[in-house]
């Protein structure tokens, strides 16, 4: 879509036109991207990611752009922003085209589980326990397991304040679930915002009562044990153990291997084979070291 075609529904002067395929934050990795800026201190990240192809912002933060991005100006660029992206999701095929869902026929489906008549895709040896709901722009690989209770495909938590409004954010995107995994009794993954899918990769295991965010990626063989919640955005490596109770928040990166004890709250990075623990979660050693001086 170009930039003059979506001028037609949205509220932004084009000084540039040029063409976009996705939507995304300056950060994100996604193929020839549409972004926001309201900040100078966003362009330095902006400049460093070569998949970003036009720009909304302001008319003075517009005039320190290179030339070859995609150009629109306006008074509030976050707001145009989401506001175009909630119309690209309900009323227009740019993120997603619908198609009927497809079981196949070697699935064992719970007569009370909820299946959307749409958008679903179920493969083979597949098993779906009792009341496990299962809506629209949800790929399920074959010979996954989804327990009694767990809803996959939800709309996530993503709202924007303006003043006294807030907006609600469209998820226009799905869920995507690998090759012989299994999510235990009511858990909940919920479907990508900007397009694309909240993935959780071949052979990973999904205990009781789990939170995965939109935009979450979870690798392979990865174990998430009871009462996690996963905040949105989050990169999970391949073998990851995330332990009881813990809390991982949005935007960071946990590398292969990486072990979060029981009741951590991780809000950094984790590197591939770190242990961390604690309320900030720190690395193992030092939390270990510093419980016994204060004891």
């Amino acid at each position: 879509m170009k930039l003059n075609e979506a001028s037609r529904f949205s509220n932004f002067d084009v000084k540039n036109d040029g063409q976009f395929y996705s939507l995304g934050f300056v950060t994100h990795q996604s193929n020839d991207m549409l972004v926001f800026i309201e900040d100078k201190k966003y362009i330095t990240k902006l400049l460093e990611n070569p998949l970003i192809r036009c720009v909304i912002t302001t008319e003075s933060l517009g005039s320190r752009l290179p030339s070859d991005l995609g150009l629109a100006v306006c008074y509030s660029p976050r707001r145009t922003f989401y506001e175009l992206h909630n119309y690209l999701a309900t009323k227009t095929e740019f993120y997603w085209k619908s198609y009927p869902t497809k079981i196949d026929e070697s699935a064992k489906v719970n007569p009370t589980a909820y299946i959307a008549d749409r958008d679903v895709i179920i493969g083979k040896g597949v098993v779906i326990e009792p009341n496990v709901t299962i809506l629209k722009r949800v790929l399920l690989e074959d010979n996954s397991i989804i327990r009694a209770g767990t809803v996959l495909g939800s709309e996530g938590f993503e709202f924007k304040r303006f003043g006294e409004d807030i907006l609600h954010v469209s998820h226009a995107g799905g869920v995507r679930i690998g090759k012989r995994v299994e999510i235990q009794g009511n858990s909940n993954v919920d479907r990508a915002v900007f397009g694309g899918y909240t993935e959780i990769g071949d052979d990973s295991k999904i205990d009781t009562m789990v939170h995965v965010g939109h935009n979450i990626k979870i690798g392979e063989r990865c174990l998430i044990a009871a009462q996690t919640v996963l905040a949105g955005s989050t990169l999970l490596g391949n073998e990851v153990w995330v332990g009881p109770h813990s809390v991982v928040s949005s935007e960071l990166s946990i590398g292969d291997k990486a072990h979060i004890t029981i009741g951590s709250v991780v809000t950094k990075d984790v590197l591939p084979s770190q242990r961390v623990s604690g309320n900030f979660a720190i690395d193992h050693k030092k939390f270990i070291a510093f419980l016994k001086n204060i004891r």
